[in-house]
């Protein structure tokens, strides 16, 4: 029997890496082959990404396609082989959050639906969304500090940081409901077990 690819979509700080973690180790107690991906995981684009992300005028078009890379080269190499053994895959980031991505940032959907063609459907995917509040907070008590890229700089929202990404994360979150009208949406602003609950029932009625 062939496994599945699951993917928690969002922004950073949404709860998508903890929940990604929380789940493997579920899905692991329950006796479920695991293995997880996702956006700038590879070994190939991982490092030139996070390097490239540090340049703010990194041009958006061709940072996209950096991510693409990541993405393929991990479901050539890792998933679709893992796939086939009976693994389940769990994408820490996948397609939604890469067109969501782009999508504030002025890219045609249309040309980035194109290029993530090649790329494999998730059997599952959960969106996560919280409020900018919680998402700072969260961002910052992990890293200290809000990575350019992600809090807006790149486009101009505004020229103050914090309520730059505010507005960011309200367009990338408006757009990734969007993208994702018809799969699940969590709120992970709640308690962690509440959410963690719900998470593991999406998955658990849906994975045999």
């Amino acid at each position: 029997m062939e496994g599945k690819i699951i993917a928690l979509e969002g922004s950073e700080g949404s709860g998508r890496t903890f929940h990604a973690n929380a789940l493997r180790m579920y899905l692991e107690e329950q006796g479920y082959g695991v293995v997880t991906f996702g956006l700038g995981l590879s070994k190939l684009m991982g490092e030139p990404l996070a390097k490239k992300k540090r340049d703010i005028v990194f041009q958006r078009r061709t940072l996209f396609l950096s991510y693409v890379t990541d993405l393929a080269d991990q479901v050539e190499n890792l998933v679709k082989p893992m796939i086939k053994a009976g693994f389940l895959a769990l994408a820490d980031g996948y397609t939604s959050t890469l067109i969501a991505w782009g999508l504030t940032r002025g890219l045609e959907i249309d040309w980035m639906k194109d290029v993530l063609s090649s790329l494999p459907k998730a059997d599952i995917s959960i969106g996560l969304t919280s409020t900018p509040e919680e998402v700072i907070r969260r961002i910052l008590r992990k890293k200290g500090s809000l990575d350019p890229l992600s809090s807006g700089i790149d486009i101009c929202i505004n020229e103050e940081l914090f309520s730059s990404y505010r507005q960011y994360l309200e367009q990338f979150q408006n757009h990734l409901k969007t993208l994702m009208t018809n799969s699940f949406m969590v709120d992970t602003t709640r308690n962690y077990e509440v959410v963690r609950s719900e998470i593991v029932k999406i998955i658990g009625d849906r994975i045999d």
